[in-house]
C-alpha cells in the first residue's frame, strides 16, 4: 500500500502563503483517512474517491479566491479617542472606545488616563489624528510648569491602550496643530509677542523636533483660529478673526509665501476653534462663521494658493434656520466629500444637518430636514469611514451634563441614532472635552459596503 504524505500534498496543491482553513483541513484529513484504497481511490466522479475531494477541493478554493478578488479596501471604524480634562480630583487623559463597525455602538477599552504632574500635559489644548492610523497629537499646557506646554504624540494599541511615543520641546503653548498625511510633519501656530508658524519634524525616536528650514517659523495674522495643510503640503490654510490666508509652499526648496490675493475677507469671524475643513478631493474649502443669515463660508482655491469664494457663499443651512447672535456652529466634511455636516443652535433649537456638496461647483444645498440634539453642540467629527458622526453636548437639565452624541449616516444622508447614544461623559462643571477622533482600520470589504 502506498503511503501518503498528507503535508506533501497539500503544500503540492496550495502555496504556503495560502493556508486552507483548518475546518477544510480537517475534512480532508478525514475523507483521507476514510477512503484508504478503495477501488474508486482516483475516480473524479466517485464522491468517496480522493480525486473526487481534490476536484471540489481545489473548486472551492479558487471560488474563495474569486470572492476574495471582488473586495475592495477601505476604512473601517475601529476607536473612537476623546482627550478630556477633569476636575475634583485633577485629571488628564485620553479615553477610548471600541466602536462597532455597523452598529456604531461605544464600548469602553483600557485607554488612558492620567493625573498631573505625571500626565502629558496639565490642560490639553486639541486632539488630531495622522490618516489612516493610530497616531495621534495633543497640544497641552497652560501655566505652571512650562515643561508641559508642548506638542505630545500618542498611539493607540490593539487592545484601546494609549501610550505616548515622544513629544516637542517644552516651553511654548501652541495653539492649534496639524499633522500632515503620514505623521511626519507637524505644523502648529504660536503666539507669544507675535503669532508664527512652526514646523516640527518626526525624529527615528518618535519625539518632535523644530524644522531648521529658513522659512520656519514665518509670521502670520494675530489670533489665528484654525490652521491646515493640503495632502501634497503646498498649501496652507490659516484662519483669524477677519481673514482666510492661504500659504504656497515649495516643499522640495523649503519656501513658504503668501498666495496672491491673501489674505481673503471673511464676511464674519470664524465661530470655533479648528473649524476649517477641506474637500478630499476638490479645491474647496469651508468654515463656519459669525454671520446670522448664513453661517458657512465656501472658497475654492488653486495651487499656486490664489482663491475666490464659492458662488453663493456664504450658505444657509435649511429653510428653517433662524440663528441668533449666541448660535454655536461647527462643521465637518464627509471623506468622501458628498456631504458636509453642520451642527448648530439657533432661536428654534439645536440642531444637526447635512448638507449636499456640488462636485462641480462646490455650492451647498440642505439635504433633508435637521435634527434635534442635545445643547451647545461642538466638536463635530466625522469618521474616515464615512459612517458615523460625533460630537459633544449638554442634556441642559438642573444637574447639566456633558454628553457624546453618535450617528449613523446613510449613502443618502439619512440620519439614525445608534444604540447607547448619547455617552454621558460627567458634569459641566467637572467634565471638559478637549477633542475627539475617530480611528479607522484598512480592510477589505464589500463593494458599496462603505461608504
Amino acid at each position: 500500500m502506498k503511503i501518503l504524505r498528507i503535508d506533501l500534498l497539500i503544500d503540492s496543491m496550495f502555496p504556503r502563503e495560502k493556508k486552507l482553513p483548518s475546518l477544510l483541513l480537517l475534512s480532508f484529513i478525514f475523507l483521507l483517512a476514510s477512503v484508504n484504497c478503495q477501488p474508486g481511490f482516483n475516480n473524479p466522479a466517485d464522491p468517496s474517491s480522493l480525486a473526487f475531494f481534490k476536484t471540489n477541493l481545489v473548486s472551492t478554493y479558487l471560488k474563495s479566491l474569486i470572492k476574495d478578488a471582488e473586495l475592495v479596501e477601505a476604512e473601517v471604524p475601529q476607536f473612537l479617542a476623546l482627550l478630556y480634562l477633569k476636575s475634583g480630583p485633577n485629571e488628564v487623559g485620553i479615553k477610548v472606545w471600541n466602536v462597532d463597525p455597523d452598529t456604531g455602538k461605544l464600548t469602553s477599552t483600557i485607554g488612558m488616563q492620567a493625573i498631573p504632574p505625571n500626565a502629558p500635559g496639565n490642560s490639553p489644548v486639541n486632539l488630531k489624528r495622522v490618516p489612516k492610523s493610530r497616531e495621534l497629537f495633543a497640544s497641552s499646557g497652560f501655566g505652571s510648569p512650562s515643561t508641559f506646554n508642548k506638542i505630545y504624540s500618542f498611539k493607540i494599541q490593539d487592545d484601546g491602550s494609549v501610550t505616548v511615543i515622544g513629544s516637542s520641546p517644552s516651553g511654548i503653548l501652541p495653539n492649534t496643530v496639524t499633522p500632515n498625511i503620514s505623521g511626519t510633519n507637524v505644523y502648529a501656530t504660536i503666539t507669544s509677542s507675535t503669532t508664527n508658524v512652526y514646523l516640527y519634524q518626526k525624529d527615528t525616536s518618535g519625539n518632535l523636533t523644530q524644522s531648521t528650514l529658513s522659512s520656519y517659523p514665518f509670521g502670520t495674522y494675530c489670533s489665528p483660529s484654525s490652521l491646515l495643510v493640503s495632502q501634497t503640503e503646498r498649501n496652507i490654510f490659516i484662519t483669524n478673526p477677519s481673514y482666510l490666508s492661504i500659504y504656497q509652499q515649495d516643499t522640495s526648496a523649503g519656501t513658504v509665501t503668501i498666495g496672491s490675493g491673501s489674505p481673503l475677507p471673511i464676511a464674519a469671524s470664524p465661530t470655533l476653534n479648528d473649524n476649517l475643513t477641506l474637500h478630499p478631493t476638490r479645491n474647496y474649502i469651508y468654515t463656519t462663521i459669525a454671520n446670522i443669515a448664513a453661517p458657512i463660508a465656501g472658497f475654492i482655491y488653486n495651487q499656486d494658493s490664489t482663491a475666490s469664494a464659492i458662488q453663493g457663499s456664504p450658505f444657509t443651512p435649511s429653510g428653517s434656520y433662524s440663528a441668533t447672535t449666541s448660535s454655536t456652529k461647527t462643521l465637518t466634511i464627509d471623506p468622501y466629500g458628498r456631504f458636509i455636516a453642520f451642527v448648530y443652535s439657533d432661536a428654534s433649537g439645536n440642531r444637526l444637518q447635512l448638507l449636499k456638496i456640488n462636485s462641480s461647483t462646490g455650492a451647498l444645498t440642505p439635504s433633508g430636514f435637521p435634527i434635534g440634539v442635545g445643547n451647545a453642540p461642538g466638536d463635530l467629527t466625522w469618521d474616515e469611514s464615512g459612517r458615523f458622526i460625533y460630537f459633544f453636548s449638554d442634556t441642559g437639565a438642573a444637574s447639566s451634563e456633558k454628553q457624546l452624541e453618535v450617528y449613523k449616516v446613510s449613502s443618502t444622508g439619512e440620519l439614525t441614532s445608534t444604540p447607547g447614544s448619547p455617552v454621558i461623559l460627567g458634569t459641566i462643571s467637572s467634565f471638559s472635552p478637549r477633542g475627539i477622533v475617530s480611528v479607522t482600520k484598512t480592510m477589505k470589504v464589500k463593494p458599496g459596503e462603505y461608504p
